[in-house]
C-alpha cells in the first residue's frame, strides 16, 4: 500500500502544516494507533485542534455524522478567520 510506503515521508512534514489543522480521533479504532495517530500529533503539528470520542471507531461520520460536521466546522472556521 501507497501509505505504508510514504508514511515516513509524509511523517517529517507534519511540522510544516502553517494552517489550521484537525483530528478527530475515536479511542476504538482499530486501523490507526492512537499511540502514534492520536494525542502525540499535538506536539507535532502547532495549533492542532485534537478531538477524542470515547470508544468510537475508525468511521466516525457513519456512527456520529452531527459530531464530525460540527469538528469539521469549528477547524474550517479558524482557517477562514480572517477572510473577507
Amino acid at each position: 500500500v501507497a501509505v505504508e510506503r510514504d508514511l515516513g515521508q509524509i511523517e517529517r512534514r507534519y511540522s510544516d502544516i502553517a494552517m489550521p489543522a484537525g483530528i478527530l480521533f475515536g479511542t476504538g479504532d482499530r486501523v490507526i494507533g492512537e499511540a502514534v495517530h492520536g494525542e502525540p500529533m499535538l506536539d507535532k503539528i502547532s495549533g492542532l485542534d485534537f478531538e477524542r470520542i470515547e470508544g468510537l471507531g475508525h468511521m466516525p461520520q457513519f456512527v456520529e455524522p452531527e459530531r464530525v460536521v460540527a469538528f469539521i466546522q469549528r477547524v474550517a472556521a479558524r482557517g477562514f478567520a480572517n477572510a473577507r
